[in-house]
């Protein structure tokens, strides 16, 4: 996934940085850089110039050069003792106030080398201040090229750090422009006399407001995100330089060699080469330098790509890239610097120069980050400046020289000996990293193998692996019968699986007083017929990436540990000798799964006699009505018998209603009898109409008892359902007694009943059964439904739950509400038969 800077806003750690102060951090690095490089740069190409005759008067022309060259060598014998001083600062005091301060160095300098008189004004004075100046040039840049890029570095989001640092670089090219633009301009427009006499002086003196410019956007700045964190955990380092030297001269080491093939290749294809093609190969100064103008562009380009490319895949691996190239720019230097055209060695010049991209680009990514924060300013700068030395000091002597005696083919050589030694060095920190990443990670692993509280080992399996070998081609079900045939071969097996290292809940678990008595072999610790080392002779044998089973192992005689023991094959098969394994404790989760099933036992025998009662409360409940009416009825029989004369019609009307109840009574008995045992539900289509008909006249008595008279209202044609007869039966039986219970308190004129049936939608039929009593308390709604829930001292609370459960149990629903006229409705909802469906709106309309 790409990431980017927010458009308002650079997030550092968790804390946005305002976009306005990250893109003066940015600024910063890259003008303050920009400056420097400058200052240097003119003294470089003037050296190149006129510096030799005006300073170093000599009988040869190319004495003069090396003497001119020389100078400009000093300032990288200063530049390590700048980067100390700074870096010293820089680590205390911060980033900030060390690049004002070596910006103000720098630009004094310089500008002081404008106003030195000549040799032959001042004798050897003028060379030797010139050499002093020089010197302050070098001392200002060897903190400054750090503090900008660790500007830049330190205040970066993550995922953009190399693009970020990559500002401190970019001065580079960018100083190089301004210095050899401005001596262009001077060199077109001035003789060769006036350049001589006081034009070169131009440029030492411009960069006085530059200096002004940097320094004013260098006070506006704030300290570095990083810096601050590392402070505010512990004191700055009292001598960073000691600490670098004595703690990470290793990475000094491989930093200044890594910056030998930037300053080598960049001096030999600009210092060098202007030198070379304006006093060896008589191109002018102007020519040359149009061409070096075209070609340092490249290098700019570079810086970007190759920066852009360090943060998706490694600073490191891009900088072996340039290095690479450095070679390949060595190897073709003498036939296309010598070619005799300026097309051929402007394409030199740009091909060298995009690869100094590749080698400068990702150093400010690179580079700082071999050390730590608390001394990283004096560490970058120590390893850059010394490298400075070693790949930029002696490169403009060294190869005027070459060219002078041994010609350029010795130059190109030189160029690639130093890609090859900064490829060393690059190859070498790759490898330390790597290293010091695998005993961090070896270190991690001890630590969590230590420490962790489960129980973690190493197994040497290499002795089992050999044992194994006759037996290793056999297909799986051959060698399992293999093994079940010979046990002895087995136990011989399980003496060649040991442990070499246990933590120490390993050896807790096999309750051993410390890990030297866990060591060994592991048939100490398997009971009679353990299938354990079965299980990991057959997974080796297999190819299996890993065994996990279940297994018991002996503590001590008599004393079993169950265990769900893990092994992980490695892939390489010659890795036999360390493979990891982990053992967890599960004794007391089969204990409790032993007293788990015991209790599900239980359970199931209390769920029994529970279901019992809630069936004998059902029964009790539905039951209750009919008998009661069939004693009513009974009674009423013996009553019409016992009277003179008898009324036989009437006894007779009243024995039939009593069978009738019974028979209610009956049905009702059986259907609870086919519910307990399972039996489905015996569905049938029914008409409501005619349940509600039968129910009213079961119920008819009651009625007439209570004082209550019913109302019904069929407004739909046939309101067929598929339901058990019975079962519907009851539930509106149930809901009739309900509301002749809620109308008991009420004057008798006001005790109406009122059953309606209508449709709903296209495929439902709702029943309501409607009273005229007291209501349903607010507070009792919610629970109505409630098993056991009653609001009669008499009553046991199952009918309205039971109710329900068969209208759900039909697809149906079963609610309850008051009416503004007083008293309850409730209401069923039901689907109609299938048979039905297709005449409901005929119904609706009838409604209607």
């Amino acid at each position: 996934m790409k990431t980017r800077p927010p458009s308002d806003s650079t997030y550092v750690g968790d804390e946005p940085m305002p976009s306005g102060m990250t893109f003066r951090i940015l600024m910063a690095s890259l003008v303050g850089t920009s400056v420097e490089f400058y200052d240097f740069y003119i003294y470089a190409t003037a050296a190149s110039l006129v510096f030799g005759p005006l300073f170093f008067p000599a009988s040869v022309s190319s004495m003069e050069l090396i003497g001119a060259y020389a100078s400009f060598g000093i300032a990288f014998i200063a530049r390590p003792l700048g980067g100390a001083v700074f870096g010293h600062f820089g680590d205390r005091v911060g980033r900030k106030a060390t690049l004002v301060a070596s910006l103000l160095l720098m630009g004094a300098s310089t500008a002081a080398i404008g106003l030195l008189p000549t040799y032959a004004v001042a004798g050897w004075l003028a060379p030797a201040l010139l050499c002093l100046l020089r010197f302050g040039q070098g001392l200002a840049l060897g903190g400054e090229w750090t503090g900008a890029a660790l500007l830049a570095l330190e205040n970066a989001p993550k995922g953009w750090r190399a693009r970020y640092a990559m500002f401190a670089p970019l001065g580079a090219p960018i100083g190089f422009v301004l210095a050899n633009s401005l001596f262009l301009v001077l060199t077109l427009t001035l003789s060769p006399e006036q350049f001589s006499d006081w034009g070169w002086r131009v440029p030492f003196l411009l960069s006085a407001p530059l200096v002004w410019m940097g320094i004013w956007i260098r006070f506006n700045l704030v300290e570095t995100r990083d810096f601050h964190a590392a402070i505010s955990k512990s004191k700055p380092s009292r001598v960073p330089l000691l600490d670098i030297f004595r703690l990470h001269m290793d990475q000094v080491i491989s930093g200044a060699f890594g910056v030998v093939a930037c300053f080598s290749l960049y001096y030999v294809v600009t210092a060098f080469a202007l030198g070379y093609g304006t006093s060896e190969l008589g191109y002018t100064r102007s020519s040359f330098l149009m061409v070096e103008l075209g070609a340092i562009l490249f290098m700019a380009a570079g810086i970007v790509v190759a920066s852009w490319l360090s943060d998706r895949i490694d600073p490191e691996r891009i900088l072996i890239f340039g290095c690479v190239g450095t070679i390949v720019s060595g190897v073709v230097l003498a036939p296309m610097l010598g070619s005799g055209s300026l097309l051929v060695i402007f394409l030199y010049l740009a091909f060298s120069l995009w690869v100094m991209g590749f080698v400068n680009g990702p150093l400010g990514a690179w580079l700082p980050g071999l050390f730590p924060t608390r001394v990283r300013y004096s560490g970058t700068s120590v390893a850059f400046n010394i490298g400075g030395i070693i790949g930029g000091a002696l490169t403009p002597v060294v190869s005027q020289a070459l060219a002078q005696y041994s010609g350029l083919v010795a130059v190109g050589f030189y160029l690639a000996i130093t890609g090859g030694l900064s490829l060393i060095a690059f190859d070498a920190s790759a490898r330390r990293k790597a290293l010091e990443a695998l005993a961090q990670s070896e270190t991690r692993y001890r630590s969590i193998f230590a420490q962790n509280h489960v129980s973690l080992c190493e197994v040497d399996l290499s002795l089992l692996w050999k044992r194994l070998e006759a037996v290793r081609a056999y297909p799986p079900a051959k060698l399992r019968a293999y093994l079940d045939a010979t046990p002895e071969f087995v136990d011989q097996c399980s003496k060649l699986v040991r442990f070499v290292d246990v933590n120490e809940a390993t050896v807790l678990l096999l309750g051993r007083e410390n890990e030297r008595e866990a060591l060994g072999s592991i048939d100490r610790f398997l009971p009679p017929h353990s299938e354990l080392v079965e299980a990991i002779i057959l997974g080796m044998c297999s190819g299996d990436d890993r065994v996990e089973m279940e297994a018991r192992l002996l503590r001590s005689p008599g004393n079993e540990v169950i265990v769900i023991f893990v092994i992980a094959f490695p892939q390489d098969r010659d890795a036999f000798d360390r493979v990891a394994c982990a053992m967890i404790d599960v004794t007391q989760r089969e204990q409790a799964k032993e007293a788990l099933m015991a209790a599900q036992g239980e359970l199931a025998r209390v769920g029994r006699v529970a279901t019992v009662g809630a069936i004998s409360a059902s029964i009790a409940h539905e039951v209750n009505q009919p008998i009661g009416a069939v004693v009513m009825s009974a009674q009423a029989c013996v009553r019409w018998l016992q009277a003179n004369p008898p009324d036989i019609k009437a006894a007779s009307t009243a024995a039939e209603r009593a069978i009738k109840h019974s028979m209610r009574a009956s049905e009702i008995i059986q259907r609870t009898r086919e519910q307990v045992r399972g039996t489905k539900r015996r569905l049938e289509s029914i008409d409501l109409r005619n349940i509600v008909t039968d129910v009213l006249g079961l119920l008819d008595r009651e009625l007439m008892s209570a004082s209550t008279k019913v109302t019904t209202d069929f407004s739909i044609d046939e309101p067929v359902v598929l339901a058990d007869r019975v079962e519907m039966q009851q539930v509106i039986a149930n809901l009739v007694t309900n509301g002749l219970h809620a109308m008991g308190g009420v004057p008798t004129d006001l005790r109406d009943l009122t059953i309606s049936l209508a449709a709903t939608e296209s495929d439902m039929v709702r029943l309501e059964v409607r009273d005229h009593g007291t209501g349903i308390a607010p507070e009792n709604l919610a629970k109505l439904f409630s098993p056991f829930f009653t609001t009669r001292n008499e009553g046991m609370g199952m009918g309205l739950a039971i109710c329900k459960t068969i209208v759900e149990a039909h697809g149906g629903s079963l609610t309850a509400r008051n009416h503004e006229d007083g008293g309850a409705i409730f209401e069923i909802v039901m689907p109609l038969s299938v048979e039905e469906q297709e005449d409901l709106p005929r119904a609706a309309a009838l409604g209607a």
